[in-house]
């Protein structure tokens, strides 16, 4: 099986993959998409067979930003890829992703992949373990804990708030559950799991695996696509 390492961000690259990978780095989406050019030009027919696997070795946020570039490249659900996740993921633990980096380099080397699921938006955002939403700073100065901040939200069909809130959570659960929390005062929450989230909403931060939207949103989707990204796991 022929690697390609893809290391994200200014941490020194991962060890312990054969001697024969290939190794590259980037720090922001144009490096990311070089990397990713690069292989489409080495990758004739674009089959899943003749393919190389892609080992990302980044932070959470380096990872959704290389999930993102593989999507706009139409690259997600065909290219074989692996993660050295250099934090604690949440959503690839629950999907079997042993927690130590021995245990992720033998997965890389030799696991099957399989198609795993994301979040999406509707700004063409990729999602992979969780995000939130809280008031931009800007237009609540007086009141910075968010209690005046209007919020709607739906899970399908399920009413999870028309009124004041103080944030809202959006995680990963499986293969095609999202769960939304949204804090309506200092201990009072309201979850509902389902399919999509629609949102409607004063101007709002959203923070989406740890990287904050550079504008303010009053209004987005998310919604889980269960069999998008293809990914080394193992068996079971």
């Amino acid at each position: 099986m022929h690697l390609v390492q893809l290391s994200v961000g200014r941490q020194p690259p991962a060890e312990g993959l054969p001697a024969g990978t290939q190794r590259h780095t980037a720090t922001d989406a144009a490096g990311v998409d070089a990397v990713l050019a690069a292989l489409e030009e080495a990758w004739p027919g674009r089959l899943v067979t003749d393919a190389p696997r892609l080992v990302i070795d980044a932070d959470l946020a380096g990872l959704s930003l290389v999930l993102h570039r593989l999507l706009r490249r139409g690259l997600l659900e065909t290219l074989d890829t692996a993660v050295l996740p250099r934090e604690s993921v949440p959503y690839l633990s629950r999907l079997g992703l042993p927690a130590d980096l021995a245990g992720q380099l033998r997965v890389a080397r030799q696991a099957p992949a399989r198609l795993v699921g994301v979040v999406k938006d509707d700004s063409g955002g990729v999602c992979v373990d969780g995000a939130s939403l809280a008031p931009w700073p800007e237009e609540l100065p007086e009141a910075s804990d968010g209690s005046a901040w209007w919020l709607r939200a739906v899970v399908d069909d399920q009413r999870l708030a028309d009124g004041n809130a103080r944030g809202l959570r959006l995680r990963r659960l499986g293969p095609a559950e999202l769960e939304a929390t949204v804090q309506l005062g200092r201990l009072r929450r309201r979850t509902c799991r389902g399919r999509s989230l629609q949102l409607a909403c004063d101007p709002a931060l959203i923070v989406a695996d740890g990287v904050a939207r550079e504008r303010p949103r009053d209004k987005r989707t998310f919604w889980s696509e269960p069999k998008l990204w293809r990914l080394a796991l193992p068996a079971g």
